[in-house]
This record gives C-alpha cells, structure tokens and sequence, in this order.
C-alpha cells in the first residue's frame, strides 16, 4: 500500500562544522589570500623587507602587521623573514651606522652581544643608551625599504609568472 504522506527527506546542514569554519578555512584564506604573481611578488617584496628590521626581536610583529595591513600572503612573508635571519643579524650594524650618518649623530661603540646583556639586565639602561640609535637605525631602515622592495618585486614577478603559467589551473 502506498502512503499518502509525503516521505521526510532528511535536511544536510551544508554550513561548515565548527573545525573547519573557526581553523580550517582560515588557515586556508591565509594560504592562498593574494595567491597571483603580482601579489606573491609584493609578499616576498614584504618578507624581505621586514625580514631585515634592524630591532633584534621585532620582525615577526613587523612582518605580520604588514602582511595583514597589505592583505598579503602571511606564509610566503614569514617564510622569507625566517630565512632572512642571518642576514638581518649582519644588517642591524650597517642599519645603525646608515642612521648615524643619516642624522649627522656620533658613532657609538656597539655589539650585539653586549647590547643584548645590557638589554636583559635593564631595558631602562639599554634604552637610555640605545633608545635614539634604535630611532636612527630604523629611519635608515624606512629610506631604504621602498626601493629594496621595488628591487625585489620587480625581479622576482617575471620568475613567479613564470612558474604560475607552468602550473595546471584548478577545475
């Protein structure tokens, strides 16, 4: 005998579950947010740029903030700040000297080493000693930024087309 009612049809919540929507999908947007060669190239521009920040310490919260500020791929500039590490180590000096000159200031005595102790024992003294040679490092640091960055973008845009157009586009 067939029934008149109609059969329920089980209803599928097609929204995310909560894993998926509140980490997966984020994680994934972060990937792939600013995913085409231009905006690649601007990222590995940013990644070295902040990469090389001359305040021991800082470049992870330099290179987020742009990254985020930009709307740039958060990956590929962490990426390249983390490789950049020794080269940011070798730069902070050249920094600090670039901003001496810059501001006309007298050269200091300085190491890293040293600097980091005086850091650890008394960020009030490590201040009080550094506090305007951190100023001048990072205004050499923001003169030369814009066109490293342009350097940067520039040369690797053709190699990141390049390699885009290799890859098999998604259905």
């Amino acid at each position: 005998m067939v029934s008149s009612e109609p059969t329920a049809v089980p209803q599928t919540d097609d929204r995310p579950g909560f894993w998926r929507r509140r980490v997966l999908l984020p994680i994934r947007s972060q990937l792939t947010q600013g995913a085409s060669p231009a905006a690649l190239s601007r990222a590995v521009a940013c990644g070295v740029v902040c990469g090389v920040f001359p305040i021991l310490g800082t470049t992870g919260i330099v290179a987020t903030a742009a990254g985020w500020a930009l709307r740039l791929n958060q990956a590929v500039i962490h990426s390249l700040h983390w490789l950049l590490y020794p080269l940011h180590l070798l730069l902070i000096p050249v920094y600090i000297r670039a901003g001496e000159r810059l501001f006309g200031a007298e050269p200091i005595p300085f190491s890293i080493p040293e600097a980091l102790k005086l850091f650890l024992r008394s960020p009030s003294a490590f201040f009080g000693e550094f506090g305007m040679s951190c100023v001048h490092c990072i205004a050499a640091w923001a003169v030369s930024s814009p066109p490293i960055a342009i350097l940067v973008a520039c040369s690797v845009h053709p190699l990141i087309r390049r390699l885009a157009s290799q890859l098999p586009t998604a259905p």
